[in-house]
């Protein structure tokens, strides 16, 4: 062969390997028809191009083209605009036919509704794709999608990778995108079509991670009239208040929740999600038992049984804290349950030790219960304070108010290492007993209080008052009444039995019975607690055992709440005084007052 012939051939080879590696752009061709054709034969999509088609063959067969349109049957799904690339099987092209084996679409929009794509029959579709060739994978780019007919679901995907390369082989996902702008991953997901649309048993792994959140599970899942799904896995969440605020789920308590997770076994049908042996954490606690959801209900429903060594329950009495003001008095902002009611809740709880607030008990077994609107909380049993304790309350809206109730019984309590842990003097010591009852309703905490009716009795018996010796106090009267006043504080009391009931009207509380009896004195309690602005409007009388009225001395008890004052009646020592007596004005009983007494 001479040099020139091998020169051309040469020169025709390179022209051709250029031809080849040059994409070729078309305006309208047959491509991209042949292209829609097995789209429609094979996968049932119709696929219209209103843009450029290009073509090219090295270093592999592709194509693409763009402003493409691609939909789904019965509306399930459809892209537009966007570009679509993909790789061309060989074999096929020499046979006449396009065919690919990768789909790549970007910067389309996708509509997409959530109802249709239940009503596909997606056996069918499996089934057919284990008996052909199909790509083995479909990449989405910066593409957007709109559900229209779920409401705040939208999503934004930066890459999302499906990949399935045939039969006996796991179908895989992984990618991510924003989503409530809060990026999502897809870290890992796979599972076995074929062996679904057949009926058979295929393992399942999925693992999505939120800013909040984050889902792992890995088990065996079956498809049929129900469908199922068992394995191990786990829900965690740092903050479940920053998760409900970000997802828009609804969950019991969930603005009032930090950190919480569960693991464990568990199982899964359309009716129920179960963990018949759960590892619970919230916040710091670990508890464990079973937990479930059921979904066959018209909300959902969380029940479970729980117990833990150690549980601290601050954070659910949270709001009761925020019903008073920086100030002190009763808030003016409305209540509103629904932020706490958002799903159905049953739960049992059982703690060696709980903390409620500033309060701690022992050996507690209790229950919550949450429906719309609704809270009701209960202790069957708790040991408190060497006692023990149970009650119940209840948080109701009813007409756009808001009605509380409680009720309570306690016995055998060491009142005085109580007082000490909420944060009061300790001014009595003893064992007490007693029981309480309390309701009102309003649309902000002060309206309740306002509306407040209940009644309440409390008994101490074998006990102290610290910081005045009553016996003492009446001996330094009758000596020297008036200098009584200056040194009336110091020493103790002991008692045998001090007892009270208050009964509760409009918000405030009268005190029907009180009285306090020892060896040496006598003293009774009467006047009003003022609940709505949470002061006391008492009297003490105290006398010697076994002596007829009037009193010795009289004590006047007045303050707030949280800065209780005690003094001697000033009127019953000048009483006790000869000298000083003749200087008062004589008592006169209201039908002994004449009509001048009246006018002045």
């Amino acid at each position: 062969m001479s040099r020139r012939v091998a020169f051309f051939i040469a020169l025709i080879a390179f022209a051709l390997i250029g031809a080849a590696a040059v994409p070729w752009t078309f305006r309208e061709n047959g491509l991209s028809s042949a292209l829609s054709n097995h789209m429609k034969e094979r996968y049932g999509l119709d696929l219209t191009v209103e843009g450029r088609s290009v073509f090219a063959v090295l270093p592999i067969p592709r194509v693409k083209f763009e402003n493409v349109t691609i939909r789904f049957p019965n509306q399930a799904l459809t892209a537009e605009g966007g570009t679509l690339r993909g790789e061309i099987r060989v074999l096929p092209l020499l046979l006449g036919r396009v065919e690919l084996s990768d789909f790549e679409l970007s910067d389309s929009k996708i509509t997409a509704s959530a109802q249709a794509l239940q009503d596909v029959k997606w056996t069918e579709v499996f089934q057919s794709r284990s008996r052909a060739l199909h790509a083995r994978r479909l990449i989405l780019n910066s593409s957007s999608i709109h559900w229209s007919d779920l409401k705040d679901a939208d999503l934004d995907i930066a890459e999302l990778v499906i990949r399935w390369v045939g039969e006996n082989e796991p179908l895989t996902v992984y990618g991510n995108g924003l989503w409530r702008d809060a990026r999502v991953v897809i870290e890992e997901a796979s599972v076995h079509p074929d062996r679904l649309a057949s009926g058979d048993i295929s393992p399942v792994e999925l693992t999505i991670a939120a800013p909040t959140a984050r889902l792992s599970l890995k088990g065996e899942a079956q498809l049929g009239p129900n469908p199922s799904m068992t394995g191990e896995g786990s829900i965690k969440a740092t903050s479940v208040r920053d998760f409900t605020r970000w997802s828009g789920v609804k969950l019991p308590f969930g603005s009032l929740i930090q950190a919480f997770s569960v693991q464990g076994d568990f199982s899964m049908d359309r009716r129920r999600l179960s963990w018949p042996s759960a590892a619970v954490a919230l916040g710091r606690d670990t508890l464990e038992g079973t937990m479930a959801v059921r979904f066959d209900t018209e909300r959902p429903i969380i029940t479970g049984t729980l117990a833990a060594d150690d549980l601290n329950l601050a954070n659910f009495f949270a709001p009761f804290a925020q019903t008073r003001t920086s100030s002190g008095s009763w808030s003016e902002e409305d209540l509103d349950l629904a932020h706490v009611t958002g799903s159905d809740l049953d739960l049992r709880l059982s703690a060696a030790s709980a903390r409620l607030g500033r309060l701690r008990v022992e050996d507690m077994a209790a229950s919550v219960l949450v429906r719309p609107g609704e809270i009701e909380a209960s202790i069957g049993r708790a040991g408190f304070h060497d006692g023990s304790l149970k009650g119940r309350l209840s948080l109701t809206t009813v007409g756009g108010q808001t009605e509380f109730k409680s009720q309570g019984t306690f016995s055998g309590v060491e009142i005085g290492p109580f007082l000490s842990n909420v944060g009061e003097p300790r001014w009595i010591t003893g064992r007490a007993q007693g029981q309480f009852a309390f309701e009102g309703k309003g649309r902000n905490p002060i309206e309740v209080v306002q509306q407040a009716q209940g009644r309440s009795s409390i008994t101490v018996r074998k006990g102290e008052l610290v910081g005045i010796a009553l016996g003492d106090a009446l001996k330094r009267v009758e000596k020297h009444p008036l200098l009584a006043s200056l040194n009336w504080k110091g020493g103790r009391t002991p008692f045998q039995e001090a007892q009270a009931q208050i009964v509760i009207q409009d918000g405030v509380g009268e005190v029907t019975e009180g009285k306090l009896t020892s060896t040496d004195v006598v003293a009774e309690l009467k006047g009003q607690v003022l609940m709505v602005d949470r002061t006391l409007n008492l009297k003490a009388e105290v006398s010697a055992a076994g002596t007829e009225p009037p009193p010795a001395i009289a004590f006047d008890i007045n303050g707030g709440w949280d800065n209780i004052s005690v003094m001697p009646d000033a009127r019953s020592l000048i009483e006790r005084s000869g000298a000083a007596k003749a200087l008062l004005p004589a008592r006169v009983a209201p039908n002994e007052q004449g009509p001048q007494a009246i006018a002045q």
